[in-house]
């Protein structure tokens, strides 16, 4: 069970994780590209609503084409628009499958689609939607937040960012549901986080990330779940090539 839930950690940061962070996949000169390789140390509960909590450090690969797609662990994704202030298009992950519970699913791509906008200055508008891509589903989950950016310091930035998730009543009874118990879908979380970015020099980069949360509705009431408010955190390493 451990290792199962040590899993669900890895594929929640491996899934979610690259959709948020890729909020300023930026316009390539043609032909171009841009690289990185570090390594993230991320703490934080085994599972929605669990007491129990993991540390995982887990290395990072991410790259950028001027083509608009773009890789960044395992989510591959494509930016659509030649708007700098719209940012939309598909994507396509690994391991959902792996993140629902103890069930010791095998790996199962992941399509869903994801949309940015910055109306005005720093302020950014954002969500994605992720499904199974095959027939033995898990639902489905969506994620809507709003976020702006503070310069502290040359070369250094706060982020911060608030939001909700929201679920089908498939997805629920894959992480709150047991045999009497069956959830229905609708809001799932509200979370707030707040993230420190680092230059440290033109090709290294460093971000401290803290992401609280609490379970709302049928996750709130379910029998599987151990603590509504949840706290994760990361620090993380990147070299630009």
């Amino acid at each position: 069970m451990m290792a199962r839930r040590l899993m669900a950690s890895c594929a929640l940061y491996a899934i979610l994780g690259p959709a948020l962070a890729q909020s300023d996949v930026s316009l390539l000169p043609e032909g171009s590209s841009e690289m990185q390789v570090g390594a993230v140390l991320v703490s934080g509960p085994r599972a929605p609503g669990s007491a129990g909590r993991s540390t995982v450090l887990l290395p990072q690969f991410s790259a950028e084409w001027s083509n608009g797609v773009f890789l960044d662990g395992l989510l591959l994704g494509k930016q659509m628009s030649s708007d700098p202030r719209l940012q939309y298009g598909p994507l396509l992950a690994f391991n959902l499958a792996a993140q629902h519970g103890d069930n010791g699913r095998t790996l199962r791509p992941v399509l869903g689609a994801f949309i940015r906008y910055r109306p005005v200055g720093e302020l950014r508008l954002q969500g994605h939607v992720i499904a199974p891509a095959s027939d033995a589903g898990n639902g489905v989950l969506m994620q809507f937040s709003a976020g702006t950016a503070v310069t502290l310091a040359s070369h250094q930035w706060l982020n911060f960012s608030l939001g909700i998730e929201a679920a089908d009543s498939a997805y629920m009874q894959s992480d709150f549901g047991t045999a009497r118990f069956h959830p229905s879908g609708g809001l799932r979380t509200l979370f707030a986080s707040v993230h420190w970015d680092w230059e440290l020099s033109p090709k290294v980069r460093m971000a401290l990330a803290l992401h609280a949360s609490r379970l709302q509705g049928d996750a709130a009431a379910s029998p599987r779940t151990e603590r509504r408010n949840g706290v994760a955190n990361s620090l993380s390493f990147r070299y630009s090539f």
